[in-house]
């Protein structure tokens, strides 16, 4: 179950990559006046067989991109189901605010008023809780 998490924040990291790049690209073709708004056309510019093809990679590169992020969207949703199925509060909110808020652990032990070793403690009870119950 551990590793599905640590998969989860690749996934997170990969897909996040992923829009970044694609909003650089984008921006690049704006400053170049070409208009892109996946509808395969262009503005401001004549169509040439190069145009065309930058088109098609950037749709190529939003229809992966879109791939990635429902599969991320999968992983967040069985990690919330499994991380709700927890009976103890604090494994529960440690993992919730960990995996899904994306919360460092500084501010979980500062939210929650736990010292470092107990947050990770919390964090490491509910992995074993996690596995226990699969």
């Amino acid at each position: 179950m551990r590793e599905f998490f640590e998969n989860m924040v690749s996934q997170e990291k990969k897909v996040r990559m992923m829009q970044e790049e694609y909003h650089r690209i984008k921006q690049s073709l704006d400053i170049s006046g070409i208009r892109y708004e996946n509808t395969g056309t262009t503005s401001g510019s004549k169509k040439t067989d190069g145009m065309a093809e930058v088109i098609a990679e950037m749709v190529d590169f939003e229809n992966e991109m879109k791939q990635e992020e429902s599969k991320l969207a999968v992983m967040r949703l069985k990690a919330t189901v499994a991380i709700s199925k927890l009976t103890d509060d604090n494994e529960r909110e440690v993992l919730r605010r960990w995996y899904l808020l994306k919360q460092a652990e500084e501010k979980i032990r500062h939210d929650m008023g736990y010292s470092q070793s107990m947050v990770y403690e919390f964090r490491k009870r509910g992995f074993k809780h996690l596995e226990t119950s699969e």
